[in-house]
């Protein structure tokens, strides 16, 4: 009798275990994403840099899927949104568009191999179809997009007017280009007031900067994190946020440069304390960035005029292709030292300081003290001249 009901009680275990997997197998929520490649790379470069499907780790992309594209350029994919939360649609390295996996299918065109003759990670706009949720991502990578193309267009005509030594029209395209980044945040901040109920709002959030808008930012994450429990973004933004902070403390003015030590353009390994007892340039680019090429003329002037006097540039790229990184510095003229794992914004160094964007530099001193951040056109060579002299 006590083996029959031993036996009784198993099998409503085991049919209460395989009803449990049944309804979690019905309870799994899939959203379809499909679109097409206007110009699709080769065969060679999808097998070398494929089409994924990605989820943001701290500062990893965690591939969760690839995609293969059809013979006329189109795709489809399944995406897990159980848990509402945002993907990576990582588009063979030429792309990289944030999606929102909520309750609607969703359609994304690529434009797909940059065309043009000069490639300066300049992707056009890229719009996501079908979904009321995604509208905020659509319109914060609007005005991002609207604004890197406009910092291209102040870019080269700073780089004219270095080439005629036009300091008065460099130093008034600066501070366009300063403005421009100012209206745009100005406009995301606006996003975030109309847009209070969604946990996309986690995505503009991303687009303010994270000490002069820390107050509102923070608020605005305890808010979501109340509102929607199971966000895990605005936990995670948080963590970085505090990280970010602790990180500041030691790249600000006055604090050590933090040592580090990475390979050169001939793969022998360069550090930064070799250049102590000298004025340093600690200088963050790379060969993709359109505001960074528009300085370099600048930069290079300093060089020449001060390098005999005691100033040294070390030059860190965010590039990943070596060719690609020894093109610029050819084309550009640039004379100092240049070093790079080729991990482009994985870069172990850029880690190491928080860059998160570029161009950036750091000024040390001759005891490898931080005397300046961020310096670019005549605010460069007005600090260097108070340091030298004219």
């Amino acid at each position: 009798m006590i083996k029959y009901q031993h036996k009784i009680a198993g099998l409503l275990l085991l049919s209460a275990a395989i009803s449990f997997s049944t309804t979690a197998q019905q309870a799994k929520k899939y959203i379809t994403v499909s679109g097409k490649i206007k110009f699709p790379p080769s065969a060679e470069q999808q097998q070398k840099f494929p089409f994924r499907v990605q989820k943001q780790v701290g500062d990893e992309r965690v591939t969760i899927d690839t995609i293969h594209l059809k013979a006329d350029g189109t795709y489809r994919v399944k995406i897990d949104a159980t848990r509402p939360q945002f993907y990576i649609l990582n588009e063979f390295e030429e792309d990289r568009l944030t999606i929102w996996a909520g309750k609607d299918n969703l359609k994304i065109d690529f434009r797909g191999i940059d065309t043009a003759a000069m490639h300066i990670k300049n992707p056009p706009y890229v719009f996501i179809e079908g979904s009321a949720e995604n509208n905020l991502i659509n319109e914060v990578n609007f005005i991002n997009y609207r604004t890197y193309q406009q910092t291209i267009a102040v870019g080269q005509l700073q780089y004219r007017a270095s080439l005629v030594k036009d300091t008065l029209l460099e130093r008034l395209l600066g501070e366009h280009m300063n403005s421009l980044f100012d209206d745009m945040s100005e406009q995301v901040k606006l996003l975030v007031r109309t847009n209070q109920h969604t946990p996309v709002l986690m995505y503009a959030l991303d687009y303010l900067h994270p000490s002069r808008e820390k107050a509102l930012i923070l608020s605005e994450i305890d808010r979501l994190a109340k509102e929607y429990p199971w966000l895990a973004e605005a936990k995670e933004k948080k963590t970085n946020m505090a990280a970010a902070e602790a990180i500041a403390k030691k790249t600000g003015i006055g604090a050590t440069a933090m040592e580090f030590t990475q390979n050169n353009t001939n793969g022998k390994p360069v550090k930064l304390s070799d250049y102590r007892g000298k004025y340093v340039l600690l200088d963050f680019w790379a060969s993709w960035c359109g505001p960074c090429r528009a300085e370099n003329p600048n930069v290079l002037d300093n060089y020449e005029k001060y390098h005999s006097k005691g100033l040294e540039i070390l030059a860190v790229s965010l590039d990943d292709k070596k060719d690609n990184w020894l093109k610029a510095i050819k084309d550009d003229g640039l004379e100092w030292a240049h070093v790079s794992d080729l991990k482009g914004w994985k870069n172990e160094v850029a880690k190491t300081y928080n860059i998160r964007a570029v161009p950036s530099n750091f000024l040390l001193d001759k005891d490898g003290k931080i005397v300046a951040v961020d310096l670019r056109g005549e605010d460069l060579t007005h600090k260097l001249e108070e340091i030298f002299g004219k």
